[in-house]
C-alpha cells in the first residue's frame, strides 16, 4: 500500500464525521452520498498536501472535505443561488406576518427591493423547483399519473 493510499485510509473517518453533520441537517440527502462526495475532496486534498508547506494535512482535508460536500449540494438544487436567497428572504419577511394580514405582491416586492415583474419571476421559479410528493397530490392527478 502506498503512502498516499494509507493517509486517504487514515484520514476517512473525518469524511464521515463531517457528511454526518451536513446529514443531520439535510436529512433527505442520503448520507452515502454525501461520504462519497467527501472522499473525492479528501482525494484531492491528499493529492496537493505539500508537507513542506507546514500545513495539517487534516486541515487541508477538512477544507477540501466541505467544499466537496456543498458542491455536491448545489448540483443537486435545481436553483440558482440567487433565487434561493430570494426565497429565504421572502419566506422570512412571510413569517413575520404570520398573524397579521400578508402584504401583497407589491409591498412584498418593495420589501426586498425588486421591481414587480421580477419578484413574480423569481417567485415562479422557486415554485417550479419545489418538489411535490404524490400523497400529497390532489385525487384527480394521481389517477392520471398512476
Amino acid at each position: 500500500m502506498t503512502n498516499r493510499d494509507q493517509l486517504i485510509l487514515d484520514h476517512l473517518p473525518q469524511v464521515e464525521l463531517l457528511a454526518r453533520r451536513l446529514h443531520r441537517r439535510c436529512p433527505q440527502v442520503e448520507l452515502d452520498d454525501l461520504i462519497s462526495a467527501g472522499t473525492v475532496g479528501l482525494i484531492k486534498a491528499v493529492d496537493r498536501y505539500d508537507p513542506s508547506r507546514n500545513l495539517k494535512l487534516k486541515t487541508l482535508a477538512e477544507h477540501r472535505i466541505q467544499g466537496a460536500l456543498l458542491d455536491y449540494l448545489r448540483h443537486l438544487d435545481p436553483l440558482p443561488r440567487a433565487a434561493r436567497k430570494f426565497q429565504k428572504r421572502r419566506d422570512a419577511i412571510l413569517a413575520s406576518y404570520a398573524q397579521t394580514e400578508i402584504p401583497s405582491l407589491s409591498q412584498l416586492a418593495e420589501m426586498l427591493g425588486l421591481p414587480e415583474r421580477k419578484f413574480v419571476q423569481l417567485s415562479r421559479m422557486v415554485t417550479a423547483s419545489e418538489t411535490i410528493r404524490f400523497n400529497d397530490m390532489p385525487d384527480f392527478m394521481r389517477r392520471r399519473v398512476a
